[in-house]
């Protein structure tokens, strides 16, 4: 999504730029998220289901694009362009599970850290006092991270009230 969002933000800059998306799997999952990618193939951005194999640079400074056509019947294929941005998923930060001893903090499978309770405890991890939000747990975008984010902050509050009164 944030992909598609750089591409609109490029032809609403440069309306005469052609921009071309080379992607393996679009997760439009939000609300308005297909939505907006739909409006985006409407503006004239070009995906193509493929799997960019290589780019090399031409003789007079363009760059060629090697690809395997996922959709288009398969096979190698090539494509021609002026400016070639290469986007990435988002994959989990293991700095943070270091930051504890060995152990003490739980990874979830992809490598983020795990919530002991996501849908009635966001944020609490398997260190008592210890506190996750955000994309640190997981992938979510900018609304989901603040929605987590001020769940997160309100178990927060519920520890401090709780070991203000233990003492």
């Amino acid at each position: 999504m944030y992909t598609i969002k750089q591409a609109q933000l490029i032809l609403g800059a440069l309306p005469l730029a052609e921009v071309t998306v080379y992607y393996i799997d679009i997760r439009a999952f939000g609300k308005g998220y297909e939505e907006f990618y739909q409006q985006t193939r409407a503006m004239g951005v070009h995906f193509v289901k493929g799997r960019v194999g290589k780019i090399e640079e031409t003789s007079d400074s363009d760059l060629l694009l090697c690809y395997e056509d996922i959709a288009g019947g398969g096979g190698a294929r090539t494509a021609q362009h002026d400016l070639v941005v290469l986007s990435v998923g988002l994959t989990a930060n293991p700095e943070p599970l270091g930051l504890m001893r060995d152990g003490q903090i739980v990874a979830d499978d992809f490598s983020f850290i795990r919530e002991m309770d996501e849908d009635l405890e966001p944020g609490r991890t398997s260190v008592e006092g210890v506190f996750v939000a955000g994309t640190a747990a997981g992938i979510r975008d900018i609304p989901d991270t603040i929605l987590h984010a001020g769940a997160a902050a309100a178990q927060v509050a519920a520890y401090l009230g709780k070991t203000q009164v233990r003492r």
